[in-house]
């Protein structure tokens, strides 16, 4: 019963695939432009009827054809749970009866009283050399055995074409799982930074002052809850960043007090546009970890966020001091930079800048 949904599930994600029902399209204008190049050098200017009556009946045998082939071909080269010997043994037996098929349906199409004229058996051929008409007669089962044959070299091509366009998606849709995959690993390791940082300010809190450990608690369930869902949303608002960031900066602030003073300046054009999730807290985290908490002094946190004229750009800017400066791994940014590429390209870029008295970084992204 499985295999039997599953096989449903593959039908109807093909029949429900735009990509898929243009490529069938396409085979049928292919089906139709086929039959019609080589009638029409048998046809006369002064019998326009017969354009259209063979246009009809190719029409009719190309959704055939189509047909056929979705009902009969493309569940056999879609399945996965027979050897490849069976799987190309049923194909070959299959494609040989949507032949026989496809012939019958043409056969039948050239009986019909309105199509009886695009019987082929009798063809009339004007030479250029006389005015007289060159008959050339076929038998019934010479034209059965042509027919078959040539419905199965198209089938054949058909089904060649399928495989190479399954492929092509089979191997994009494992790119994108992929990556996919990528992002969740690079977005999970940049949680446990923030949350161990947090869990130490609550620390110093407990016997100190009990409401502000309660809140810092309440905070960092916050943040407890984003983490759980961060997997699940890998991209965010520029809001909802700083709604999460927020939170963090809060706890922070309970840790280091006055050593840490921040200020931020969101344009507000930009509070609804995307970026990587946690991508503003992994900056936050960053800059207080390696600038600002080391320091025995004050330290500077500025956030800004606008725009400009091909996109947008996100600057987190922290002070230095040179003489106590703690040196970082640069996991978080080498991952958040590697999260740009694969989920915008060129698109998105990740710049610092350094100097004596200050560190920033920079999130440019492009308008697409």
């Amino acid at each position: 019963m499985t295999t039997l949904n599953t096989f449903r599930q593959h039908i109807a994600a093909d029949s429900c695939s735009s990509a898929y029902l243009w490529a069938q399209l396409f085979t049928m204008l292919i089906y139709v432009g086929y039959f019609m190049a080589y009638t029409l050098p048998l046809l006369t200017p002064d019998q326009p009827r017969l354009y259209w009556l063979f246009l009809v009946k190719y029409s009719i045998e190309a959704a055939c054809f189509v047909l056929l082939s979705h009902v009969l071909l493309r569940p056999v080269l879609k399945a996965d749970n027979i050897t490849t010997l069976k799987r190309w043994s049923v194909f070959v037996l299959l494609l040989l009866v949507a032949a026989i098929a496809q012939t019958i349906i043409s056969y039948y199409l050239s009986s019909i009283e309105v199509l009886k004229d695009t019987e082929m058996s009798k063809v009339n051929v004007i030479t250029d050399k006389s005015d007289t008409p060159l008959q050339m007669n076929f038998s019934t089962n010479f034209m059965l055995v042509a027919l078959i044959t040539s419905f199965s070299v198209m089938y054949l091509v058909w089904g060649a074409g399928y495989i190479a366009w399954q492929s092509r998606q089979a191997r994009k849709a494992l790119q994108q799982q992929m990556q996919q995959a990528q992002l969740q690993q690079l977005t999970n390791q940049l949680s446990p930074h923030f949350l161990f940082n947090a869990f130490n300010s609550i620390r110093a809190l407990i016997f100190e002052d009990q409401h502000k450990a309660a809140d810092t608690v309440t905070r960092l369930s916050e943040l407890f809850r984003f983490h759980l869902q961060a997997h699940l949303q890998p991209e965010s608002t520029v809001h909802q960043e700083w709604q999460l960031t927020e939170q963090y900066l809060a706890i922070e602030q309970v840790r280091l007090e006055q050593r840490l003073q921040f200020s931020c300046a969101i344009a507000d054009d930009v509070w609804q546009n995307p970026l990587p999730t946690l991508s503003l807290l992994t900056l936050v985290e960053n800059a207080i970890k390696h600038g600002i908490a080391p320091n025995v002094a004050a330290g500077q946190l500025h956030i800004s966020a606008t725009t400009v004229d091909d996109g947008w750009q996100l600057t987190v800017t922290n002070s230095v001091q040179a003489n106590t400066a703690q040196a970082g791994t640069a996991t978080g940014l080498a991952n958040l930079r590697r999260r740009l590429q694969l989920m915008y390209g060129n698109n998105a870029r990740l710049k610092l800048a350094q100097n004596s008295s200050q560190f920033s970084v920079r999130l440019e992204f492009q308008h697409v």
